[in-house]
């Protein structure tokens, strides 16, 4: 039986947790597919004037790439005037952090292979659809009978699936940030390929990720897509009076009170049920803040940011009034800390510039997909910008790949147009 390496790398992208193998990290389907794929490149001696053009229009993320592999370099032998925080290794200091360099160098594989394989037949992505509705239902199957109390089945490789309120919530990944802005962009490929019922019950499913970034990016996914529609005075003074009194029955319930007022306005000076999840998320992003405001150049190096936590973590100043449970949880003793924002972790571990260079790329693709025309695939974009506020790490091998489609089809119209011509 002949296997299609291209379609195990897309249908197994959400394969994060599940069908992995523990080593020293998760190996996964999909980067073994990716490796293999890459080998395969790697071995013509040709290069084509797709991949020439690819390139040069992504000079910036090469230097992002040769920031980031200087910043490793220089916190190899960087003596810091404090001693690192104490937690375990999966290897050791530069151990981990060369594996987290490493998972970058795959990322930016990710995104060139992706590039090649999207302008030789962009239809391929209906293989990304077809693996999205896979971890969807599966999703839904944990979600339910976790919370119903029903024996279910654990996919080899999951551990512990990350459970909110009696849900499981991360479906084949590690939490429900992930899977939640993996449901979003499977939705906009699903919208760009004209896959509306696939589209929407990816959207739907964006509920069992339990994610408010990701739930909130959905409304935002929905408005930019349909807004012309929406934005029509007819639509609108229909719809306008239903939001209203919508919006005025969620904002008596529990869940709002809870999960989105609690959450975005109870001041973090006085600890509360409801307004736990962003002290914490204050308490680290000033780590990181702080510890790349004292190191502009380099940062800490890759996956370093848990090293420098204690030394930066002014918890006690940010939350006055708290408990004994949220001391020993801020502390996080033996435990990696993470920054659980991608814009402040690239800040922290590999300085300003390459901050600054990182958000240019996405700012560019975001336009590229803009000028493209395709709704679809912008407000995908628009959704990661937006999730990257809230979301553990950008090395993640499924936005990179979708990073690459706007690439993909600005290259496929501009060879229509010579073939035209010709």
């Amino acid at each position: 039986m002949k296997i299609d390496i291209r379609k195990v790398f897309l249908v197994f992208l959400p394969f994060t947790q599940a069908l992995t193998l523990n080593i020293f990290f998760p190996l996964k389907i999909s980067e073994i597919a990716l490796v293999i794929l890459l080998l395969f490149y790697i071995n013509k001696k040709t290069i084509s004037r797709d991949t020439l053009w690819f390139f040069n229009n992504n000079l910036i993320i090469l230097l992002v790439a040769i920031l980031v592999t200087l910043s490793f370099i220089v916190n190899i032998y960087w003596n810091y005037p404090y001693p690192p925080k104490g937690f375990p290794f999966r290897i050791n200091r530069v151990g981990d952090s060369f594996i987290r360099l490493c998972y970058f160098y795959l990322c930016l594989a990710a995104y060139f292979i992706s590039y090649r394989l999207f302008t030789k037949d962009i239809k391929i992505l209906e293989i990304w659809i077809f693996g999205a509705i896979i971890a969807a239902v599966y999703g839904w199957y944990l979600f339910l009978s976790s919370k119903l109390n029903i024996p279910y089945f654990k996919l080899p490789g999951i551990e512990e699936p990350q459970m909110l309120e009696g849900f499981i919530r991360s479906s084949t990944f590690k939490e429900g940030n992930y899977f939640g802005l993996f449901l979003l962009l499977s939705a906009s490929v699903s919208f760009y390929l004209k896959k509306m019922v696939h589209g929407w019950f990816l959207l739907f499913s964006v509920i069992v990720s339990m994610s408010t970034i990701s739930i909130l990016s959905v409304f935002i996914f929905i408005f930019f897509f349909y807004k012309k529609k929406l934005l029509q005075l007819s639509f609108l003074l229909k719809v306008i009076p239903v939001v209203i009194i919508g919006i005025l029955i969620l904002i008596q319930t529990e869940f709002y009170q809870k999960y989105v007022y609690g959450k975005l306005f109870d001041p973090t000076k006085t600890l509360t049920q409801n307004n736990f999840s962003k002290a914490d998320r204050i308490i680290t992003g000033n780590v990181a803040f702080y510890s790349g405001i004292e190191n502009p150049f380099f940062g800490v190096g890759p996956a370093n940011y848990g090293l420098h936590y204690d030394h930066y973590n002014k918890y006690k100043k940010i939350v006055v009034n708290r408990n004994a449970y949220f001391d020993h949880f801020a502390q996080r003793k033996n435990e990696r800390a993470i920054p659980n924002n991608v814009y402040l972790e690239v800040f922290s571990e590999y300085g300003v510039i390459a901050s600054v260079l990182f958000i240019l790329f996405l700012f560019l693709i975001l336009t590229k997909a803009y000028y493209l025309k395709e709704d679809s695939i912008t407000a995908g974009i628009i959704c990661i910008i937006l999730s990257f506020n809230a979301f553990p790490s950008f090395i993640m091998l499924f936005i990179w790949v979708f990073l690459a489609i706007p690439f993909a089809i600005h290259r496929n119209k501009l060879n229509e147009q010579k073939l035209i011509t010709n």
